[in-house]
């Protein structure tokens, strides 16, 4: 199997994405975070691809709320994060809400980080074609746009990693792994905007997302906390 090298090699914590739930389950359990009372968002990357782990949060959590754009930011602004927040279950002293943020990568079937053999297509693309596409564009002009379309997600998810960036990342991996981490300070930020914490406990997981061929995903975990009604966020080891 070409692609378990690379895997090992450059994300060696990743796990399949049932064994990552199954250990955010265990984290969270003791915190008050079940099925009946939990309700769970999730960002992730625009990308078909992506989207078996909603299924897979769903049955443990049930059907969870679509905060993700292009490179798995929040797109969703004040509008939507209201309406996510309203949806948090209210039976309880405290509402308890569960964000996930993944940002993705693949390994396709020869060992090549950054790409995916899609169905019914001959040769492999890019994956996350956002990223690809990002690192591209680092330290050039922004490149005209036909009338009639706008890139308005492209554009966000470049100011946000450019914010938490040092310097122009090396390569897609780096990119996604401040792509991970600039999608965990995003979420963290706009929750507290909204002082979500006066009226629920909240629990942020975030990692990355990895496509392999003929595998199911895997996940690298990244980040993780919880937050009480002090406001205080506490770090979650899985």
């Amino acid at each position: 199997m070409p692609h378990r090298t690379p895997l090992a090699t450059a994300l060696p914590d990743a796990v399949s994405y049932e064994r990552y739930l199954a250990r955010v389950e265990r984290a969270v359990a003791p915190l008050g975070f079940d099925r009946e009372h939990s309700f769970t968002a999730v960002s992730v990357c625009r990308d078909e691809l992506t989207q078996p782990l909603l299924g897979a949060i769903a049955r443990r959590w049930d059907q969870p709320f679509n905060l993700g754009g292009l490179g798995a930011m929040p797109s969703l602004g004040r509008t939507g994060w209201r309406a996510a927040l309203s949806h948090v279950p209210d039976d309880a002293e405290r509402g308890r809400l569960m964000v996930f943020g993944f940002p993705h990568i693949g390994i396709g079937p020869d060992g090549e980080v950054g790409e995916n053999l899609r169905r019914h297509q001959h040769l492999p693309t890019a994956t996350c074609g956002a990223m690809v596409a990002l690192l591209a564009s680092l330290g050039q002009p922004a490149e005209p746009l036909p009338e009639g379309l706008d890139d308005r997600e492209a554009e966000r998810l470049r100011a946000v990693i450019e914010g938490h960036a040092n310097g122009l990342p090396e390569d897609l991996l780096e990119l996604t792994r401040l792509a991970a981490a600039a999608v965990d300070a995003e979420i963290w930020s706009e929750l507290d905007a909204l002082e979500a914490y006066r009226d629920m406990d909240i629990v942020v997981m975030c990692g990355i997302q990895i496509h392999l061929p003929d595998e199911v995903d895997h996940i690298a975990p990244t980040a993780g906390a919880f937050q009480g009604a002090d406001g205080q966020r506490v770090p979650i080891e899985l």
